[in-house]
This record gives C-alpha cells, structure tokens and sequence, in this order.
C-alpha cells in the first residue's frame, strides 16, 4: 500500500538583476505585513479584547504598495504568525517577534495554484515572476508541488526549497536488525558493516580547519598594521574560501547522513538507536552530537515512510563498551 508523504527539495538558484529585485521586494512585504499583523495581535492582548482581525486584504487597502507582491506571500506571512501563537499559547515556543530586515536570512513563502510554479529543464516558474528563474537541479523532483520558499543569505545567496506531495511504497522486510551509536569521528557505529563512508567530508573538514586557522592569522597580522578587516582585500579573499569551505561542507554532511540513513532504513528492518538528550555536551570529532541529532530526525521519518522500526536504548555515553551493550540489548 503507498503512503502519501510531503517531501522536500532544496535548490541553489541564480535569479538576474530584476529577479533578485523581485525576491528582496517580496520579502519587505511579507516581513511589513508579518510586523503589522503581530503588533495588531499585541494590541488586542493589552485591550484583553477580541477583534475582527486585521488581514493582508486589509493592509492591501491601506498600503497599495502590498498588491505588487504575491499575494500567496502575504497569506502565508498571516499563517505563519497564527502558528507561532498557537506555539506560544500551548508553551511550546516563546512569544512571537518581529521580524528585521537586518537578519542574515530573508525568505517568503508561494503556493502552486493551477501550474504556477513548474521547471522547464534547469529553470523554474514562479508567480508574479513573468521570465524563468535558473535553478541548480542536482536531483530530480518527484510528486506534485505544492509549495516553494524562496531563500536568501545577505540578499545574495538565494535558495528555493520545493515541497511535494509524493506516494511511497514500504520497502520490503529483510529480516535483519542492526544497533547504531555515535561515533565523534565517524557519525555512526554499528555491529553489522555500513559500507557508506564520510572520507571526503572528513577531508573538507581538514582542509576548513586548516583555512580557519591562516584566517586568524591573517586578522592578527591586519589588526598589527591597523588596517580594518573589510579593507583588507587578502583578508577578506581568504574569508570568502573559508565561507565557500563551510558550506560546501555542511553539504557534504547533509548528503552522508541521507546516504547513511536511507542504507539503515533500507538494509534492515529493526534499527538500534542509541539515545542521547538534546542537551548532552560531548567532546565532538568530525561530527557533533548536533549532527547526530540531524541523522536521528532524517531516519526516523524514513523509518515511518518505508515501514521500518525504531528502538532507542539510553546508554552512558562515556561507555567504551557502548555498542556492545546495545548489541546485547539486541538479543534480550
């Protein structure tokens, strides 16, 4: 029997001058209407009094400059601040915040109504946008579409996660049950072998230690002459490698822990977890517990998709003789 999940995809896209234009101008108006939209809500809980809510209608009639945009990105904005209040009421998250222009990353969200967001080969449609937006497809996309997000960093590096409605078969049983711990140097550790290997993510890494360490140097050697680090053209030219280092890092990291976590969910049909709270400080290698975490969320969802089981056992995670123990638990 399939399973209808929602899936995501994730795209570097590289939008000409107008098109950028378009992004950071649909962002002040999701980020203008999301602002006013709260502090109307605000006001309401200081009156302890309940209103006929403001809308993005409303500020439509109020701020003309609003019917230039999407105007799913608006309706998106409001639901987006509905979610947040929920969070809040039933204590799950803080009290809701305003939005600033001047955070590092500026998104907005799009629904696809009636095939108005679709690729034509390496490019994407997207509404209110009358030309194609190139779009590095490393992968191709399967289900229907369903939303987009548009993404950027420092109004520069612009992404686009695409959402889609996919139908999933549940894998077939093997038979077969493997126990998975961490491991700072290499992610995971099992009792069976995991033929997926991290060796260029490890070596990335060296390479970024290696970079972040000339980068300090070189700081100290600018600061010595007093010269400011944004006038220093070697300084900055080193700190653009170290950017590029990281994320194509972080990259590497996110592909391993898929390829990782898909051969478990794959390959076996009872997964071993070790347990470890969020708040755990451990001394970390190549990987940390955050991406130990990371790998958790990713094969639980595929677990549930493919019609595999999770067990998670708590261990002391200064135990040498871990994975032993939780192969034992295997066999109790």
């Amino acid at each position: 029997m399939k399973l209808g999940v929602l899936k995501a995809y994730k795209f570097r896209i590289y939008p000409n001058g107008q098109q950028k234009q378009f992004f950071i101008e649909t962002f002040g108006c999701v980020r203008f209407t999301y602002n006013q939209l709260l502090e109307a809500k605000m006001e309401e809980l200081a009156n302890n009094e309940a209103k006929q809510g403001l809308t993005p209608a409303k500020l439509k009639k109020e701020y003309p400059f609003l019917k230039e945009t999407d105007s799913l990105a608006l309706a998106n904005a409001q639901r987006n601040l509905d979610r947040a209040f929920r969070n809040y009421f039933q204590k799950r998250a803080g009290f809701p915040k305003m939005k600033t222009k001047k955070s590092i990353w500026q998104s907005y969200t799009t629904n696809n109504q009636q095939h108005t967001i679709y690729f034509e080969e390496d490019q994407i449609k997207l509404p209110k946008l009358k030309t194609l937006v190139p779009v590095k497809k490393h992968r191709e996309i399967k289900g229907k579409i369903k939303s987009a997000t548009i993404s950027a960093k420092n109004n520069e590096e612009f992404y686009i996660s695409i959402l889609c409605l996919e139908e999933i078969t549940p894998l077939p049983k093997q038979q077969a049950s493997i126990a998975v711990v961490y491991d700072p140097q290499q992610l995971v550790k099992a009792n069976q072998p995991v033929p997926i290997t991290c060796e260029h993510a490890i070596q990335t890494k060296q390479k970024l230690t290696r970079a972040e360490r000339k980068l300090q140097v070189k700081a100290t050697a600018v600061k010595r002459k007093k010269i400011l680090l944004t006038q220093a053209r070697n300084y900055q030219k080193l700190k653009g490698k170290v950017a590029r280092l990281y994320r194509f890092h972080c990259c590497q990291k996110r592909e391993f822990i898929d390829q990782v976590s898909y051969h478990l969910v794959k390959q076996y049909d009872t997964i071993y977890l070790e347990q470890i709270a969020e708040d755990t400080v451990l001394k970390a290698g190549h990987y940390s517990i955050s991406d130990w975490h990371q790998f958790v969320r990713k094969i639980q969802y595929k677990a549930q998709w493919y019609g595999k089981e999770l067990r998670f056992v708590t261990l002391d995670t200064q135990d040498q003789q871990k994975l032993e123990r939780l192969s034992g638990e295997m066999s109790s």
